[in-house]
């Protein structure tokens, strides 16, 4: 089968791409605005483009058996400040993108988002979706694009391994150049963390499944327990140098609990294998000591 990627050079994007790859031929359509090409496996084929130009979609689209829709404006700050331009790509584009699904008789593979809850602390699939950020109504919007369609729909919670780009990928980097750790609020607000290789694994499950899946570790990690984790390892491999930490104000629209019920996923035979102290040893054995 022949596969569509958007948003293919992004951390998830690529590491799906190098799966898909097993399976057969890729194409990735990304306009580089925050992933990089060099993340792209030479094996698939890489068309520069946006999905909010039609031509640009129905170019990458061409062929294929099934799309995975991951492009996306994710910065819920950013959705904030820029409402207008979240819409665009997120709303606009989705919809740009499963029209020409459509038109292709292409399987639609959608990355949503734990967003879509707003501040519920276990959320399960039934859970009454009540976002708060711009970011979180955009995605539910775009769900909502495909109510009549046969698509699997997956609620991301919070991605992160080696090479990828959030809070506790920044954490351990900064522990290891000597930097300050700015902890937005006071740490006790909690997120479920979904390690990179767990969650490709279940967006592979959309091929022949359908319908909106959590995926998501299933346990509550509060910020303040990442450092303690992080601290833990530096003190046994930069000669018990404890990482410097701040507190700064809570960041607007950002929610406050978040983890994931995995009951009807589990369904489906898939569960994590990787704990959150695993892969934030992996994370901190791949982060680097200088910028």
């Amino acid at each position: 089968m022949k596969f569509l990627v958007t948003g293919g050079a992004g951390f998830i994007g690529s590491a799906l791409v190098n799966e898909l790859l097993k399976q057969g031929e890729v194409i990735v359509l990304d306009n580089l605005s925050t992933g990089k090409k060099s993340n792209v496996s030479q094996k698939a084929t890489f068309i520069r483009g946006d999905i909010r130009e039609e031509s640009d979609v129905a170019k990458a689209i061409s062929g294929c058996g099934a799309v995975f829709h991951l492009a996306a404006q994710t910065e819920v700050a950013r959705s904030v400040e820029n409402p207008e331009v979240d819409y665009q790509i997120n709303v606009t584009g989705s919809q740009i993108v499963f029209s020409a699904a459509r038109s292709a008789g292409a399987k639609i593979i959608f990355t949503s988002s734990a967003a879509v809850y707003g501040d519920t602390a276990f959320a399960s699939e039934s859970s009454e979706c009540k976002p708060i950020s711009e970011y979180g109504k955009n995605k539910l919007f775009a769900e909502r694009l495909l109510k009549k369609d046969n698509a699997f729909i997956a609620r991301c919670f919070n991605c992160y391994g080696p090479g990828g780009n959030s809070v506790i990928n920044k954490f351990c980097a900064n522990t290891k150049r000597g930097m300050l750790l700015t902890i937005f609020g006071n740490g006790l607000q909690t997120r479920d963390f979904i390690y990179i290789d767990d969650l490709v694994a279940a967006l592979l499950l959309g091929l022949k499944k359908s319908g909106t899946y959590n995926i998501g570790s299933g346990t509550e990690t509060t910020v303040n327990q990442i450092v303690d984790i992080i601290k833990m390892m530096s003190e046994k491999t930069i000669r018990g140098k404890a990482p410097k930490v701040s507190n700064a104000e809570e960041r607007a629209g950002e929610i406050k609990h978040s983890c994931a019920d995995l009951s009807k996923i589990a369904r489906l035979g898939w569960s994590p294998k990787i704990s959150v102290q695993e892969g934030i040893k992996r994370v901190w054995e791949s982060a680097k000591f200088s910028s």
